[in-house]
């Protein structure tokens, strides 16, 4: 197949150099646990001519990173064509990430859909979340909203919170159970749903927690970031202060306290998600 368009390129090779560890995908011959430590270390000379045997011997784990490096040049000579052949095999071979990569490629260049389907189909089967929430959209946008479910139940099941904020907003009825949704979303960074609560407390009257939200849907840390007191102080200020702004001085500063309370108890319990990228080994949670 010809060349892939620019776009895709390059989130590949931005993708390229953020590396995971934790090993799960490999549990093969120790060769490919040695391949995967050097491509974690940014050692893509080591990687490859580890990856490049098991290749040839039908690892589909080996040719999705070996097909990362040849389609971006890292460690290797760049060949894409041959790349995308590559990552062709690792798809055929099972392996989930390919699966996806390859069905955002035909997405890009307005392939087959029925082959678009199939692939997310086979990566959503070994509980790949990104493939779940594809297959959710899809079927949102033809109006197979128990299939939808069904996936989006699964997408969570498999740690994406943006599914629990769309069974909230688009499921569920009952005000305390759109709540609990939308609160197990937040709590794994997801800021959409952190907004919705705001919202709801906001009309709720109830102040602490809708500038709490508020105050996570603003400022809440990037998946690679520490918690930020300041930046989550910035957030109040400058999006966040008219939810007490009426208030007199006093009762607004018994509010900020709650407000303060509210977020310590938050981010105790506060998990980052990792969203899906590309030639990055994920550690399966």
């Amino acid at each position: 197949m010809s060349r892939q368009s620019a776009p895709m390129l390059r989130l590949l090779a931005a993708s390229c150099a953020m590396l995971f560890a934790v090993p799960t995908l490999a549990l093969a011959a120790p060769a490919l646990d040695d391949g995967i430590d050097a491509y974690q270390q940014g050692d893509f000379e080591k990687s490859a001519s580890i990856f490049s045997p098991l290749a040839d011997q039908g690892d589909a784990t080996a040719q999705y990173l070996l097909s990362c490096q040849m389609i971006n040049g890292a460690g290797i000579a760049s060949d894409q064509d041959a790349g995308w052949q590559m990552l062709d095999h690792a798809a055929q071979n099972g392996n989930m990430d390919a699966q996806i990569l390859q069905a955002k490629r035909l997405e890009a260049m307005q392939g087959s859909l029925g082959d678009i389907h199939t692939l997310y189909e086979n990566a959503a089967r070994q509980g790949s979340a990104q493939a779940s929430m594809w297959l959710a959209l899809d079927h949102l946008q033809n109006d197979r909203k128990d299939k939808a479910r069904e996936q989006l139940d699964n997408a969570w099941a498999a740690g994406d919170p943006r599914a629990a904020t769309m069974i909230a907003t688009r499921f569920t009825t009952d005000p305390e159970q759109r709540q609990e949704w939308l609160r197990k979303a937040a709590e794994h960074g997801e800021s959409h749903a952190a907004a919705y609560l705001a919202t709801d407390f906001e009309k709720s009257d109830d102040r602490a927690r809708a500038m709490g939200w508020c105050a996570v849907a603003s400022g809440l840390p990037g998946h690679e970031a520490n918690i930020d007191w300041e930046k989550i102080g910035n957030a109040i200020a400058k999006n966040c202060a008219h939810l007490d702004a009426d208030m007199e001085p006093q009762a607004r500063a018994e509010n900020r306290k709650q407000v303060d309370v509210f977020l310590k108890d938050f981010f105790a319990s506060y998990q980052k998600w990792q969203p899906w990228r590309p030639c990055v080994i994920s550690d399966g949670q």
